[in-house]
This record gives structure tokens, C-alpha cells and sequence, in this order.
């Protein structure tokens, strides 16, 4: 994924963003995708014209496209899920660029979000794999 081409995909890269922002992982109990949503006009509860179910397109279609990760928690009562990454956000969205549009989302400077410039950037050829930056 380059840059946001449509808007399903659009939405998936605010949401990838955000999970990576947090660092890695996002509780839904602490409803931070939800809620960045409902400040793109993107509400859960009602049908949207364009995505139709949104709760259900992340859930449910960008898991099985295996761009997110839906995952329950253990031992939780009441039932609690996180998102993270999945396997096809890691091989397909640079983490170099999510920063950078989220740099240009938030008017700062990538370096200024030290942790995930280090993940973004990560020391050549010591720790990274045969598909690490593209």
C-alpha cells in the first residue's frame, strides 16, 4: 500500500496508523479506533453509505484480508478484544511512511516519536529480515 488510493483503503491506514502509534497494540475497550473513526464522520453504530457495517468491515473483512489482527484476550469477562498488525500490513505498508503521514497528519516531525522512529528505521542489516524496508 503506497498511499491511501480509495477510501476503504484510506480507512485501514488511519486504523494501522493509530494501532501503530500505540505500539503495536490496541484494546477495543479503550476505544481508540472507534472513536478516531467517529472523528473521520465514521460511526460503528449506523450504516455508513459507503462501507455499509463499519464495525464489521474491520473485523471481519480487513482480518480476513489479513491486513489487521482481531484478536481475544485471554481470561477476560467480560469478552475483550485487541487489533493489532497483521501479517499482510507488515509485508505491505512501510512503517517509514505510515510515520511520515502521520508526521503530516499531526504537523510534527517523524524523529519527534522516538519509539517509532526506532521501529520505522531500525538498524541496518543486524536485526532486519529479507523483506524489511521497502
Amino acid at each position: 500500500i503506497r498511499s491511501p488510493s480509495n477510501t476503504k483503503t484510506g480507512l485501514l491506514f488511519v486504523i494501522l496508523g493509530v494501532i501503530f502509534m500505540k505500539g503495536g497494540v490496541v484494546k477495543e475497550s479503550e476505544h481508540v479506533i472507534w472513536s478516531t473513526l467517529k472523528k473521520l464522520r465514521v460511526h460503528t453504530g449506523e450504516k455508513h453509505d459507503e462501507f455499509g457495517d463499519v464495525k464489521k468491515m474491520v473485523t471481519d473483512e480487513f482480518v480476513r484480508q489479513r491486513y489487521l489482527e482481531y484478536v481475544r484476550i485471554p481470561h477476560t469477562e467480560p469478552v475483550e478484544h485487541e487489533f493489532r498488525w497483521g501479517q499482510r500490513a507488515d509485508v505491505e505498508v512501510s512503517k517509514a511512511k505510515m510515520l511520515e503521514f502521520m508526521g503530516q497528519l499531526y504537523e510534527q516531525d517523524p524523529q519527534s516519536w522516538s519509539q517509532q522512529y526506532r521501529e520505522a528505521h531500525p538498524p541496518s542489516s543486524s536485526q532486519a529480515g529479507p523483506s524489511s524496508q521497502r
